[in-house]
């Protein structure tokens, strides 16, 4: 016997940081009615982690949040992009900090900086860029998250992920290992823009 379930999608005009809230807000509805034990946002300066651990409480979500970031050294030097003070404040609200590689280009962007051309992680990448940047984001946070060992790739999670700032895509996904990638599973859009 096949059952159905309706769900809403909320769409945003346009992408950028001035969703935050809404997708924010959204996210955690959805892992609430859900039930599920994990929010992953990705984050550059920890702010919009931040921003998630109050709706959260204020929504008394009681599952983890963890912070998804470039690795160390992203942009040419050897910092962290979230700040010292940042990541203090993470780490006493109990959120962990995934500093990882990009999981959907990696190692493949340095050829093709120097070499050119293009790999299947970017072309990967490139095809869900074609729904949002943050649909990119958000797949390719979880899949670090899993990788780190962050998040469990049996367990569904939101995953929340972006432009350059803030936050505009939310999903309901099933985690992956780079090296298991095709059993990722997308459940569902929670929000994007169109």
């Amino acid at each position: 016997m096949n059952s159905s379930t309706e769900k809403t999608i909320h769409y945003f005009s346009q992408p950028g940081k001035e969703n935050t809230q809404k997708t924010l807000e959204l996210a955690v509805e959805r892992a609430l009615m859900l039930q599920l034990q994990a929010i992953l946002i990705a984050t550059k300066s920890g702010e919009t982690a931040l921003r998630l651990s109050e709706i959260a409480q204020a929504s008394h979500y009681e599952g983890r949040i963890i912070a998804v970031t470039y690795h160390q050294g992203f942009f040419n030097d050897e910092s962290s992009t979230i700040p010292k003070d940042v990541q203090k404040l993470l780490f006493e609200k109990d959120i962990p900090i995934v500093m990882s590689s990009h999981a959907l280009s990696g190692v493949s962007r340095s050829f093709r900086e120097k070499f050119g051309g293009i790999s299947i992680p970017e072309i990967i990448a490139e095809s869900f860029r074609r729904i949002s940047q943050g649909f990119k984001v958000a797949v390719e946070i979880s899949i670090m998250a899993a990788d780190a060992g962050a998040v469990s790739s049996s367990q569904d999670v939101v995953a929340i992920g972006g432009q350059s700032q803030g936050a505009d895509t939310a999903l309901v996904l099933r985690p992956a290992h780079q090296n298991s990638f095709l059993n990722l599973k997308i459940k569902e859009v929670i929000c994007f823009p169109s």
